[in-house]
């Protein structure tokens, strides 16, 4: 006697089979396995996109602080604005070599222009906001708006 397997229809699972979820796990094989070349593929629209700079954000001592990675940037060249409810930050990082595109075997460094927009959990005083830039982070705090209490005594009339 010869024993056979059943295959087990897609129906037939205890879970619920999700459409696309054998290409799904086939894209992420092949992104694992090419991840490694995806720096060395250069196209016009990678070059054209804007950068994000990284940054840490969190409340110290009554003021929000961000702290956000711009290496290679000249602190003049730096749009910093702080409005009520957010911040937003834009440089544009310039590539100075003298080298020729055929010369570079592998490139990984961002040019052109970065840019961020940061939402503020509670209204700032933009007035108070400082910022100072240290190896390469530029840290910008800001007083949150301290919001006055408003009340008015009613009397109860009988």
């Amino acid at each position: 006697m010869v024993r056979r397997f059943l295959a087990i229809r897609p129906n037939d699972g205890a879970q619920p089979m999700e459409a696309f979820s054998s290409v799904d796990r086939m894209m992420r094989d092949m992104l694992r396995a090419f991840g490694d070349f995806s720096s060395e593929v250069r196209s016009s629209e990678a070059e054209d996109t804007i950068a994000m700079p990284r940054g840490d954000f969190y409340r110290k001592d009554g003021k929000f602080v961000a702290e956000l990675e711009i290496p290679g940037i000249d602190p003049e060249k730096v749009d910093l604005k702080v409005y009520e409810d957010r911040m937003t930050l834009s440089a544009e990082k310039s590539d100075e070599r003298a080298v020729d595109e055929g010369n570079f075997f592998r490139t990984e460094r961002h040019y052109g222009t970065i840019s961020r927009s940061v939402q503020f959990p509670a209204e700032v005083d933009p007035d108070s906001a400082t910022a100072s830039f240290k190896n390469g982070v530029l840290t910008v705090e800001v007083a949150e708006k301290v919001q006055v209490e408003r009340m008015k005594k009613v009397d109860i009339s009988a």
